[in-house]
């Protein structure tokens, strides 16, 4: 049986959690255990700080470097673009001068070619058509093959809507509405699935502290259940010392992750950690091959699923 206690993952030397009355708040590292997070030598995260004010660690007590969640995150951006030929000036000015933007730069794996048919849902972003962009996510939905639904038009079509705000076809509030409503619809369509059979395999889904792109994850999520799989959906932004407890008191067939950007590596390179003694740990998004010892699922997060249900012997 298990313990009543608190559950406390295997807290790194280097993590410094800050927790208090139940609330999860930012961690803060020793310089060791950013650069483990990030990727980045010690000697190098120094020299990017001291000379291109990439970040500005706290100081302890006894005057040593602590670096919180977002300035893990800042490295882990200002990494991925020197990995991609960005000089390190060129880098450090484009992560100081916007974050957001910067990790938008970086080329994602396996994105689809603009089409005709993914470009209704921008039209719906550009002038906030609520009737049209029901009608379409309701036709879309209706087809039977929850797969492909998933992932030849509902994921790419997001993808494209991506590049439209970024292009500055569409505004940021139009790109809001239509993630907003996608969002409602795929917990609708998950919510409304039969739960599945008692005694069955179990999955746990969600993603790292920080992250917040749901969408893919929980398309994910959608078509696992659909396929007679018992899913513990956890949403987004999860701290690992949460992630842990669940999964130690669920004891799921396997745990799913996904890294749907850049800035989400450290966090889940740390919640991956914490849990790969516990369970099978999976990972989906663009960004999944950044993170070691977790198996990796590829960009289809419809066939993702399907096999994943396929392996554990769930029901269709």
């Amino acid at each position: 049986m298990l313990s009543t206690r608190p559950i406390l993952p295997n807290v790194r030397r280097g993590d410094l959690p800050t927790r208090r009355s139940g609330v999860y708040r930012d961690r803060v590292y020793t310089v060791g255990r950013a650069a483990e997070l990030t990727g980045v030598p010690t000697g190098t995260l120094r020299k990017w700080e001291q000379r291109y004010g990439v970040v500005a660690p706290h100081r302890s007590a006894g005057n040593y470097r602590l670096y919180d969640d977002e300035a893990v995150r800042r490295l882990s951006v200002m990494r991925s673009l020197v990995d991609a030929g960005w000089s390190a000036q060129e880098a450090a000015q484009r992560v100081v001068a916007d974050v957001v933007a910067a990790e938008a730069t970086l080329d994602r794996p396996e994105e689809p070619a603009a089409e005709d048919r993914f470009e209704t849902i921008v039209a719906c972003a550009q002038d906030f058509d609520v009737p049209r962009l029901e009608r379409l996510l309701a036709e879309q939905f209706a087809v039977a093959d929850v797969v492909s639904v998933v992932d030849d038009w509902l994921l790419p079509s997001m993808v494209h809507l991506g590049r439209a705000w970024q292009s500055g076809r569409i505004s940021v509030a139009g790109e809001h509405f239509v993630t907003a409503a996608v969002h409602r619809r795929l917990s609708g369509a998950f919510q409304d699935l039969p739960p599945a059979p008692g005694g069955g395999p179990r999955v746990v889904v969600g993603l790292a502290r920080g992250a917040r792109h749901e969408l893919g994850v929980l398309a994910f999520a959608m078509v696992l259940r659909s396929r007679g799989v018992a899913v513990t959906y956890l949403g987004g932004d999860l701290p690992v010392e949460a992630w842990v407890d669940v999964v130690r008191l669920v004891e799921p067939a396997a745990v799913v992750m996904a890294v749907p950007t850049v800035e989400d590596l450290p966090a889940a390179r740390e919640a991956a950690d914490a849990l790969v003694p516990f369970a099978t740990v999976m990972l989906g998004g663009a960004h999944q091959t950044g993170v070691e010892g977790a198996e990796h699922l590829g960009h289809l997060a419809g066939r993702a699923a399907d096999s994943l249900a396929t392996r554990l012997g769930a029901v269709s």
